[in-house]
């Protein structure tokens, strides 16, 4: 479905159009929420869409084929049968032709048809906005990590510090989540159910894998690296008009420079990336203000740093460090004599 031809068409148009009649008919449901979000985005174009219905249904109660029909003469006679008009008739007025009798009951049947079905839909769409509207929101403090299994069976691992939102029910035709900070997803596979999260000006969209989102607030960029099989990534750029997009195959990972709107490719560490599902903390030249952001987000701890700790701005820290705990990495940081420190409870003084 192309959205955006509908906006100028008449009822004529609608309904010579295979798209709009698939929908009217039930026979394309993957388009219903195509068509849900186009007409509250055109309220101008109901009168239209309304005509455009009542001719369908009337035409495919007499078994016609749409583009034989004069569709403007079709129109004229489906109205003035359903016009009431109280006169007394003559005789002449009582010998309808037969086709003329029981073209009057499809008009009838075809407006309580017409209204049974849009009631329908109408429900149907506010059950789905109800289910949709009770969101599931799972979120991990600083220091945990939690393991989800999603409605669909898709598995979760969120990282420290991250939350993610989902309905209690996907749809039938997209499975959409929105994620702040880290998570590991093992997506079940559904072609006809794509699933997408939603990282502010990024979005992931894949059919069935397992890849890694990066997305914390405070980051400059946001990352997504696939570990199994196919993802594609859209990024807005500048305004919201302004997208760039690029498919993901396994190893390669989607970096978007929020700064600068960038989005580019490239292959990733496998420790630094999904390292951190496996227990280990890892830091490739890190600067310190990012490692102890880290290490906040890690062990669910604070930092208090002194004035006199002074850290050279080329400093940079590399390690891997497999379920150490926090003093261990502390001494590693500090020699040699950089600063000295104490944990008490949750909060880490440097000094």
């Amino acid at each position: 479905m192309e959205a955006h031809k509908y906006d100028r068409f008449g009822y004529k148009d609608f309904v010579l159009d295979d798209d709009f009649r698939a929908w009217l008919n039930g026979t394309a449901p993957e388009n219903d929420h195509l068509w849900e979000s186009w007409l509250l985005a055109n309220p101008s174009r109901h009168p239209e869409i309304e005509k455009a219905r009542k001719i369908v249904l009337a035409i495919s109660f007499q078994g016609q084929s749409v583009p034989a029909y004069d569709i403007e003469q079709q129109w004229k006679r489906l109205e003035s049968s359903m016009a009431s008009s109280p006169s007394i008739q003559t005789e002449e007025g009582r010998k309808l032709s037969g086709f003329a009798r029981i073209f009057k009951l499809l008009a009838a049947a075809c407006l309580v048809l017409g209204a049974i079905f849009f009631a329908n839909r109408y429900f149907a769409a506010k059950q789905d906005k109800t289910i949709a509207a009770s969101a599931v929101e799972q979120k991990t403090a600083n220091g945990q990590q939690r393991k989800l299994v999603l409605p669909d069976g898709t598995k979760v691992m969120l990282n420290a510090g991250s939350v993610i939102s989902y309905p209690k029910e996907f749809e039938k035709d997209i499975r959409e989540v929105s994620l702040t900070g880290e998570a590991f997803f093992d997506v079940v596979r559904n072609e006809k159910a794509p699933f997408v999260i939603r990282t502010g000006e990024v979005t992931t969209k894949v059919l069935g894998t397992s890849f890694n989102v990066r997305a914390y607030p405070e980051n400059g960029a946001v990352q997504i690296a696939v570990v199994e099989g196919k993802v594609k990534v859209n990024a807005s750029i500048g305004s919201e008009t302004e997208k760039t997009s690029v498919c993901l195959t396994k190893s390669e990972m989607a970096t978007f420079e929020k700064e600068a709107g960038e989005l580019t490719v490239s292959t990733y560490d496998e420790k630094d990336q999904i390292g951190w599902k496996d227990g280990m903390l890892y830091f490739q030249k890190s600067d310190f203000a990012s490692t102890i952001v880290k290490l906040e987000r890690w062990y669910g701890v604070k930092f208090k740093i002194a004035g006199n700790v002074r850290m050279d701005a080329d400093w940079r820290f590399s390690g891997k460090f497999q379920n150490k705990p926090l003093e261990y990495i502390l001494g590693v940081m500090s020699y040699p004599g950089r600063f000295s420190y104490k944990v008490n409870n949750d909060i880490v003084n440097l000094h």
